[in-house]
């Protein structure tokens, strides 16, 4: 899998931010508290869902630690290929996994996917 583009809307302190990825190393050199770690965990989190969610702890629970800090929409949206296809991903995060919203696109006609769920 190859990533292509991140488009954070919001996640933890990030707001409205876009990271185009290259083929070869990316490398993010910023100070601490930037939000290095908040990005790495948004693509983990755009692939794979939210950890410990049943954690009462906001350091634990990586659905309470995200929260946006500044409010407004909760998610953003994530271009990748594999297998030599383009994908969209693009989530929003509600209060509870029952409330996200997951959306597949092919990235080329942008007509709905249903090659992963």
């Amino acid at each position: 899998m190859k990533l292509i583009k991140a488009h954070i809307e919001n996640f933890g302190k990030i707001s409205d931010e876009t990271f185009e990825f290259n083929s070869s190393l990316n490398e993010f050199y910023k100070e601490n508290g930037w939000g290095k770690s908040t990005l790495a965990s948004f693509i983990k989190v755009m692939l794979f869902g939210f950890d410990n969610e049943r954690a009462r702890d906001e350091l634990s629970n990586e659905r309470k630690r995200y929260k946006p800090w500044q409010g407004g929409t909760y998610g953003g949206s994530l271009e990748i290929e594999t297998k030599g296809k383009k994908y969209i991903i693009s989530r929003n995060f509600g209060s509870k996994d029952k409330e996200d919203e997951f959306v597949l696109r092919d990235a080329d006609t942008m007509l709905l996917s249903n090659d992963f769920t």
